[in-house]
């Protein structure tokens, strides 16, 4: 008498092929290069979000202009990460932190990144604000230094 021989290999195959999928999806992603990757000294203490960074030379990468930036100090000391940022499309010039000086306080409001054609906002101004402190000398760009990809 013959006993039926099933097998299990569409169920094995569909295993093995999803383990090797998730591999390499993994794999690929623990590779992925940041979008952008700088370096940067900040002369003077900014508040970055909620964050106070003190003077000093930090590094940032970004793995998507939409995506929150990680800032670390040059010492790695300090690590944030900012907040959801708003993209516009870079007005040329040079990749540069703008900062404002209100009071005694000065803020990180944006990142230009004209190699991408990018800025990426992170503390947006209206336009009455930023005709204001512009008109004041109120506005620094501090140079940022892309890394080679």
């Amino acid at each position: 008498m013959k006993t039926p021989h099933t097998t299990n290999h569409p169920m094995s195959l569909r295993l093995l092929l999803g383990v090797l999928i998730a591999t390499c999806v993994f794999t690929a992603a623990a590779n992925a290069h940041p979008s952008f990757t700088g370096k940067f000294t900040l002369p003077y203490e900014v508040r970055w979000g909620r964050a106070v960074l003190p003077a000093g030379e930090y590094f940032i990468w970004m793995d998507s202009t939409v995506a929150p930036a990680m800032v670390a100090s040059a010492s790695g000391s300090r690590t944030i990460h900012t907040q959801f940022p708003v993209t516009a499309d870079s007005k040329g010039g040079s990749t540069s932190l703008t900062i404002t000086n209100q009071g005694n306080e000065r803020t990180v409001r944006s990142l230009n990144l004209p190699g991408i054609g990018k800025s990426v906002i992170f503390a947006p101004l209206t336009k009455a604000e930023n005709e204001q402190l512009a008109q004041t000398g109120q506005i620094q760009t501090v140079p940022v230094i892309a890394a080679k990809q």
